[in-house]
């Protein structure tokens, strides 16, 4: 009886060794684009990069499951024509989405990863670099948004003029810089080494456009080696412009940031003279959802001397932190924050910061340079506010005035 039931049981485990698994491990790639992820200038489909592609990954037989190469490419194409399906173009003139080549027609195939590669036909066709990565933007937060992944091919040298060589140039660094781990670098083994972007001759057909075998092996390992199924490259939050400026003895500070990931904080950090380290003094939430967004901050209390500022970017998965900024804050006397007439128009209001408690002279002053009203006012060591009548004087221009006894001044324009 114990026999029957072993023979049994393994008779039931090769049946079940026998059934087709599930293809868990199988991925699906989706290449879009023009004539190079065509397969233009290759001698054999399987010689592009794109063919080399599914030769590679056809490779690894353990599990027996291949990895699928889509190609929705054609020659031809700019970045309108494959943006998703409902993108209406602001500009006039510029092409619709081709729903057969697109963004959308790409994410029907429900992929794992899709590969942009439109490295030169909108620069060619005289769009500009912004409207090109405008577009990139727009397709790659289309993708992410469906959780498949996005790569982005940088643009590819191309003979053309010298200004237009030069915009492919730029806007191959643009797409490396925005992208980060997710651009792939089509422009370093296809460009001359003699600073005019031309074409190396031994990866040209000697069309001036599209590259040999040789080329497409180069742009292939450059695919190959971004191992774009890796599940640990983090997302390419970028930082750009962190900037000071010392404004009525405030310091504003602003930064412009792109590809946020969900989650991520920014915390503004300041070092003065006499400190020993950075301190936080600001934090806030990103807000941008991946495209472009601005921040301001001010430092309402810079204190006396050298003061450091640092963005810390905490993502996630990952801290960063931005290059410093420093501004030299010598306090002056007082500064005009703000003027504005009361709801009937016969006062203007004055709201002043001061370092001290003091006695000032207060004019106003028409175009001419006429002192139409003068008096003594005193203000407080941090913030003043006072009214002046302005009932008689006519509709225009006029300046306000604030004079210590210094002789230091600030003026600044308000209108009746």
């Amino acid at each position: 009886m114990k026999k029957i039931l072993f023979y049994l049981f393994l008779l039931l485990n090769i049946q079940w060794l026998l059934q087709p698994q599930p293809l868990s491990a199988q991925k699906k790639v989706v290449i879009m684009g023009s004539s190079t992820a065509a397969g233009q200038g290759a001698s054999t489909p399987t010689a592009s990069w794109v063919g080399r592609l599914q030769t590679h990954f056809r490779q690894n037989n353990n599990d027996g499951l291949d990895t699928t190469v889509t190609s929705i490419a054609r020659s031809g194409h700019t970045s309108y024509d494959q943006m998703p399906t409902d993108f209406v173009p602001s500009i006039p003139g510029r092409p619709l989405p081709d729903p057969n080549h697109n963004v959308t027609r790409a994410l029907s195939f429900s992929p794992d990863v899709i590969i942009i590669n439109l490295p030169t036909n909108d620069i060619a066709n005289g769009y500009t670099k912004k409207e090109n990565m405008d577009n990139f933007r727009t397709m790659y937060q289309a993708i992410t948004a469906a959780n498949a992944k996005c790569y982005i091919t940088t643009s590819q040298p191309r003979s053309l003029s010298v200004a237009l060589r030069d915009s492919l140039k730029t806007l191959a660094d643009s797409v490396r810089n925005n992208f980060g781990l997710y651009s792939i670098d089509f422009w370093t083994d296809l460009v001359s080494t003699d600073g005019l972007n031309f074409i190396r001759p031994e990866v040209s057909v000697g069309d001036g456009i599209h590259i040999n075998d040789l080329g497409h092996n180069y742009v292939f390992i450059r695919t190959r080696d971004r191992n774009i199924f890796s599940s640990n490259i983090p997302l390419p939050l970028r930082k750009l412009d962190f900037k000071a400026q010392l404004v009525n003895n405030n310091v504003r500070l602003t930064w412009r940031s792109e590809l946020e990931e969900a989650g991520t904080t920014y915390e503004l950090q300041r070092k003065t003279g006499s400190g020993t380290g950075f301190q936080p003094i600001f934090s806030k939430a990103a807000n941008g959802a991946g495209q472009i967004t601005d921040y301001t901050w001010t430092d309402q209390n810079p204190l006396p001397g050298q003061n450091q500022y640092r963005l810390k970017m905490i993502e996630p998965s990952k801290e960063s932190y931005s290059s410093t900024v420093s501004i030299l804050y010598k306090p002056k006397g007082f500064a005009i924050q703000r003027l504005y007439l009361d709801n009937s128009s016969a006062n203007l209001l004055v709201q002043v910061k001061s370092q001290k408690e003091q006695q000032v002279l207060v004019e106003i002053i028409n175009t001419a340079g006429i002192v139409l009203l003068q008096r003594k006012q005193t203000l407080s060591s941090s913030f003043s506010q006072f009214s002046l009548p302005v009932a008689r004087l006519a509709a225009g221009q006029y300046f306000l005035q604030i004079r210590d006894s210094e002789n230091y001044n600030s003026v600044q324009a308000f209108f009746k």
